[in-house]
């Protein structure tokens, strides 16, 4: 009897380890990831040093080195943050990355193309390793999926005299998105060891995650880390983003608030303590990652030209408008106010007409509808810019689904805010949603248009729908969803001419 056992036990370890996918050499060392799904899947791989201690708001610096095998089957901890939905362990040691990865085929021949998600969070919170992120669908569909970290808040957007000082380019601030560019340089150098094509890689992101695209699309240093750009719900640099002066002059007020003379006094801070004190993240101009807006690298042909597929959804303003205008209390007294807001300049009588508000229900419906527009316009302008100074397409979408039945929602409900990511990853099931088949079938669409648009640079295709690319007509915007009303575009072209200047 104990010979059987122990014989049961001995098969039962060997078909473990022949589940298991062999080590792959990556920088620093090799990681062992495992099955699941179907696929080969590696969760936590150190793509830069832990950013802590000396290296607290320093520029992202190489992997250490490790001994033997390093497993990779659990997801690293998220980058501390004051996010709330982000309910799993975070750490300041947080510069880490997942791959999805379809099992080789002799038979396929070829690398794959690549997809790197860049997630939102208004750049103070989430994780790539959130649910609704998870590469399962999109892997399966012949693509190699990444999910990255990067600094967050105060500890990824931070400027200060000093930072500048010790940096050898001189450059402070913009930690996070310089962890983006240690992240592409990873996929770079490692991504083909996973089947990845390193000269097909889509970077992706939704919200401050589509910011991000926008960056790099501008930032000399991720020339060649990428080949095409998706974003979704979100842009960067249309309007002007701090001088290096000005952040830094932020930073020396925050360290005097926190009762910090000098540099290192903030870098012996237990993050807590850094929390404590408010903090807004911005990018900047630094000289370094960043040299201009994206219009000015647009228009001076200096911006990373890839194909670009942009777009916007139809209720983002009911998420959004609150959050972006700082209140509420949406009056048609203070209407005009808060469009100027969002617009930079007081509103022409024509926008004001366009949206009118005689009561409080009114002037709310109007202010988020006018939020939502403002949004679209945004994605249609950098779509523009591309059409206009750069060789390769741009393509728009405007996502109309509203699932039905509702069910339980309190963010990204109907159309709103981050409600398409669940739909292009083909993750419903991560909703506990009762979807319909047409939600079901939309998802499956867009799941294979994202990762044709990977693959070839368009999202064109057998079995797919027509995409025209965009030419500034709104023919060339494709409703996604359901056919809905564009907004009032030429409104909001004569209030601000040009291609995005202010």
């Amino acid at each position: 009897m104990k010979n059987a056992v122990a014989i049961a036990l001995v098969a039962w370890c060997l078909a473990a380890r022949a589940a298991e996918p062999p080590p792959v050499d990556v920088t620093g060392g090799a990681v062992a990831g495992e099955r699941a799904d179907g696929l080969l899947v590696y969760k936590g791989i150190p793509f830069a040093a832990p950013p802590v201690g000396p290296l607290r708001w320093r520029a992202p610096q190489p992997v250490p080195p490790w001994d033997g095998v390093r497993a990779a089957r659990q997801f690293a901890p998220a980058c501390a943050q004051t996010a709330v939905w982000i309910t799993m362990p975070k750490s300041e040691d947080c510069l880490y990355l997942n791959v999805w990865a379809p099992e080789p085929d002799g038979q396929r021949g070829g690398k794959l193309p690549v997809i790197v998600w860049i997630h939102g969070g208004g750049y103070y919170g989430g994780s790539g390793a959130e649910a609704r992120y998870t590469g399962v669908n999109l892997a399966r569909r012949g693509a190699v999926v990444v999910t990255v970290n990067y600094r967050l808040g105060i500890l990824g957007f931070f400027a200060h005299p000093e930072l500048a000082a010790e940096s050898p380019r001189h450059a402070s601030g913009n930690q996070g998105v310089l962890d983006q560019v240690a992240a592409l340089q990873w996929v770079r150098d490692n991504i083909a060891a996973f089947g990845g094509d390193p000269g097909r890689v889509t970077i992706a992101g939704e919200s401050a995650g589509a910011g991000s695209v926008a960056l790099l699309i501008a930032s000399p240093l991720a020339r060649g880390l990428f080949q095409r750009a998706i974003a979704e719900s979100g842009s960067n640099l249309l309007e002007p983003p701090l001088d290096r002066a000005s952040a830094e002059a932020r930073g020396v007020a925050f360290a005097r608030a926190a009762g910090a003379a000098h540099l290192a006094d903030l870098r012996a801070m237990p993050v807590a303590a850094l929390h404590q004190q408010a903090w807004s993240p911005d990018v900047l101009i630094d000289g370094y990652l960043l040299r201009e807006t994206l219009p000015d690298a647009y228009r001076q042909q200096r911006h990373n030209d890839v194909p670009l597929l942009t777009g916007w959804n139809a209720d983002e303003g009911r998420d959004l408008a609150p959050e972006i205008l700082g209140t509420s209390e949406f009056t048609p007294a203070n209407r005009p106010a808060l469009m100027g807001k969002l617009l930079g300049h007081a509103p022409s009588d024509a926008l004001l007409a366009a949206y009118p508000a005689a009561t409080a229900a009114e002037a709310r419906a109007a202010i988020e509808r006018f939020t939502t527009d403002w949004w679209g316009w945004r994605a249609t302008t950098w779509a523009g810019l591309q059409q206009r100074y750069g060789r390769a397409a741009s393509y728009v979408y405007f996502f109309t689904r509203r699932p039905d039945p509702p069910g339980p929602c309190s963010y990204g409900c109907g159309a709103g805010h981050t409600a398409e990511i669940l739909y292009v990853f083909d993750n419903l099931e991560r909703d506990r949603r009762p979807w319909s088949q047409t939600d079901r079938q939309l998802a499956a669409t867009l799941a294979d248009t994202w990762v044709r648009f990977a693959r070839d640079g368009t999202p064109n295709g057998p079995g797919l729908p027509r995409w025209p690319a965009y030419d500034g007509a709104a023919a060339s915007i494709r409703r996604i969803g359901g056919d809905a009303a564009l907004p009032p575009f030429d409104l909001f072209r004569r209030a601000a001419p040009g291609d995005g200047r202010r």
